[in-house]
């Protein structure tokens, strides 16, 4: 499995957050867009994403540190929200 079989919403995370289940998946939509392999994706690479969509504030930061360690492989996003990934 690819970060593009994880670019919908992860909804019912072991977090049970919204904003936290959002950024995940702007973490896996950004994964996507760079190669689409796993990897630990760092926070200047998100913010720089996430400006070019136009839609980026300071306060995903704390959100990120949050999800970013699930978005590492298939699996550990799979731990995140049981059901997430799309063969």
């Amino acid at each position: 499995m690819k970060p593009s079989n994880f670019t919908t919403h992860p909804y019912g995370s072991i977090l049970q957050n919204n904003e936290s289940e959002t950024v995940a998946r702007n973490i896996m939509v950004i994964l996507s867009r760079l190669g689409d392999e796993f990897r630990l994706l760092t926070w200047d690479e998100y913010k720089e994403q996430r400006m070019k969509d136009g839609k980026f504030t300071e306060s995903e930061k704390p959100l990120f540190e949050r999800v970013v360690g699930f978005c590492v492989a298939a699996e550990s996003a799979n731990a995140f929200c049981n059901g997430w990934g799309k063969p």
